[in-house]
Formats: structure tokens, C-alpha cells, sequence
């Protein structure tokens, strides 16, 4: 499980229809609304922003070097399929079970960043002395410390509840998961490991040690999110508020709601109607329950279903020629809605 890996199973995934840099912004986490319709069309919502730190240059690199070792063949500038032997280092490969990026991401970022700064400063308090944080961002700190402080029971019986609620979460991880998470951890007079590092003991690719940790979260996560009343100590580190759309789409929606047309919302956010259009396709990839049929009728969304099965593509271009009298916007609302729909 490598870097290489992922970057092929996307680009299967696309199968030609998108370029590479799409791949790049998926795994980047770009809130675009195109990144988010082609997580959604692709079935690649779970890998969404789980290399934030990716320079292009360096993927640029990668993609030039899977070239070179015959995992990719170009078929139109800068869009690539896998080669035979592409599609052979993908036939073992598989992903962390729990890893959802788009769905978990921002709230497992949270979540670890109150854990581990929480750990590390019940194990300090334990011996009354003075520590750095590991975290050090000002929100992260100053809610961890408001949190403890309001804790009514003692510090010994919060310890032990927190360790209990802990334990039992571990348990609903892979044994590697768990392992690499606590290789994580910071406490008194320790040092929580890198992922190069846990990397090393464990004779593992350091990106796929990466991906454990992703994984690791996003499924405590999911875990807390089901089964809260279980974890009333955990349960409390996870953000209140999460949000899959963009903000701005999030403000199109709200006027959508409010019985405000296309057109209308274009005017009162001084924006183009080609933008509105982009955010009502992202909310309708999100939004399972939103009538696209408000939009076209149900005779149109049918021709594009029908176009999309016997065409079996994603590439604008080709389903425009098939449907010559509907519009870009609606092929793309109708594609969103139904990745939107399948995608597991």
C-alpha cells in the first residue's frame, strides 16, 4: 500500500475521462465544485483530502516516474489509463476499511488534535509538572483545557474513565490501526512516534503507515458518531458543526431553500449563473433527497440515464453528442445526482 497505489486507483477509477490533476486536487481535499462532483461520479469521495501536504511538483514527478515503469499510457494530453501491468500492481491492493476522507476528514483532524493534546495533558497533570503541548494551535489548546478544567469528577477517576473509553474504542480497530495510533501518542515523559518512524518498526511503507492513521481515525470517528451514549467522555471531542459542501454553495443553498431561482441567487451574491449552477450540482451529489426534477423534467433525466448506460462515460463531450438538445447543466445535475446515490 503505497503512494503509487493510490494514485493508480484513481486514475482507474477516471479511466481517461478526467485529467491527472484531478487526482492531484482529490487528494489535496480542494472544495471545488468539480472536485467534489468527480469524487462523487468516481466512487473517490473516501480519499478526498488525505494528502493535504502533496506538492504538485512532487505528484508531477510521480506521475512522469509511473510513466516511465510502465504503470500508465497516455491517450489524451495529460489523461491516462492503466497499462497491464498498471492494473496488475493493483489487483492485491486495498484500502484502510474505515478510511472516508470526505466524509470523516475534517472532523477526524479535529477529533486527533483534542485526543492526543488530551492525553498528553491528563498523563502530565498525573505528576504535576509543567510540559509542551504537542498541539499548539490556540483553538486546539484553549478548548482542551476549558474542557478539562469543567470535568466535576477527580482527576484520577476522569484518567480512568478516559483510558476505559479508549481501550474499548482501540478494540473496534485492526490491530495495526490500533498500534499505530498509540505509537502516536504523547504522554509524560514520552514522545509520540512520526509516521516515518512507526514506519520503520513496523517494516512498512511510510505512506501507507499514512493511510493506517487516516484510517484509524475516520473509523473512530464513524464509531463515535453511532454509538455516542457509549463514549460520553469521547464523544465530546468530535466538532459540532460538519459540512460537505463548500461555503459558498452552502450560502446557495440556503437561498435555494428559500424559494429564490437561479437567476436570483446569481444577482444577490454578485456571482455568475455558470457558478450557481456549479454549486446546485454539488448540492445535488451531496444531497440525496433534492429534486433535481425542480430543474428538468423527469422525460430529460431519463434520456440522460439512458445516454450514460449505453454511452458507459463521464466525459461531457461524448454525452453532449449523444444529447445534442440538453444542456451541459443538466447532463452534469443528473450525473451528480446518481454518484451521488451509488456511491457506497
Amino acid at each position: 500500500m503505497t503512494f503509487l497505489h493510490v494514485v493508480l486507483y484513481g486514475i482507474k477509477q477516471m479511466n481517461g475521462e478526467r485529467s491527472a490533476a484531478s487526482i492531484y486536487h482529490l487528494l489535496k481535499g480542494k472544495r471545488s465544485s468539480q472536485t467534489l462532483q468527480d469524487a462523487s461520479i468516481y466512487q473517490l469521495s473516501f480519499l478526498f483530502g488525505i494528502y493535504r501536504r502533496l506538492e504538485r511538483q512532487i505528484y508531477d514527478e510521480h506521475i512522469k516516474q509511473m510513466i516511465q515503469d510502465d504503470f500508465l499510457r497516455e491517450i489524451e494530453e495529460l489523461r491516462y489509463v492503466l497499462t497491464e501491468k498498471g492494473e496488475k500492481e493493483l489487483q492485491d491492493f486495498k484500502f484502510p476499511i474505515h478510511l472516508h476522507g470526505l466524509k470523516y476528514g475534517e472532523a477526524g483532524d479535529v477529533f486527533w488534535k483534542r485526543l492526543s493534546l488530551l492525553i498528553q495533558t491528563v498523563s502530565y497533570l498525573q505528576y504535576r509538572v509543567p510540559f509542551l503541548p504537542i498541539q499548539t494551535e490556540h483553538e486546539v489548546t484553549a478548548w482542551t483545557k476549558q474542557f478539562v478544567l469543567k470535568q466535576a469528577c477527580s482527576r484520577d477517576e476522569f484518567r480512568h474513565k478516559l483510558h476505559t473509553e479508549c481501550e474499548l474504542l482501540l478494540k473496534n480497530l485492526t490491530a495495526e490501526e490500533a498500534t499505530v495510533i498509540v505509537y502516536r501518542l504523547s504522554g509524560f515523559n514520552r514522545v509520540g512516534y512520526t509516521h516515518l518512524q512507526i514506519a520503520q518498526m513496523l517494516n512498512k511503507d511510510p505512506f501507507a503507515v499514512h493511510l493506517l492513521f487516516l484510517g484509524a481515525i475516520h473509523g473512530m470517528v464513524q464509531i463515535l458518531m453511532k454509538e455516542e451514549s457509549d463514549y460520553p467522555i469521547l464523544a465530546q471531542l468530535l466538532p459540532r458543526t460538519r459540512h460537505v459542501l463548500s461555503l459558498s454553495t452552502q450560502k446557495t443553498y440556503e437561498l435555494w431553500k428559500q424559494g429564490k431561482t437561479m437567476e436570483q441567487i446569481a444577482n444577490i451574491r454578485s456571482l455568475k449563473l455558470n457558478t450557481i449552477e456549479d454549486h446546485i450540482v454539488e448540492i445535488a451529489t451531496y444531497s440525496p433527497d433534492f429534486p433535481i426534477d425542480s430543474f428538468l423534467s423527469q422525460e430529460t433525466i431519463a434520456n440522460i440515464q439512458k445516454a450514460l448506460q449505453q454511452t458507459d462515460s463521464r466525459t461531457l463531450r461524448i454525452l453532449k453528442q449523444y444529447l445534442p438538445h440538453v444542456s451541459y447543466f443538466h447532463i452534469r445535475l443528473v450525473m451528480a445526482y446518481l454518484g451521488g446515490k451509488y456511491e457506497s
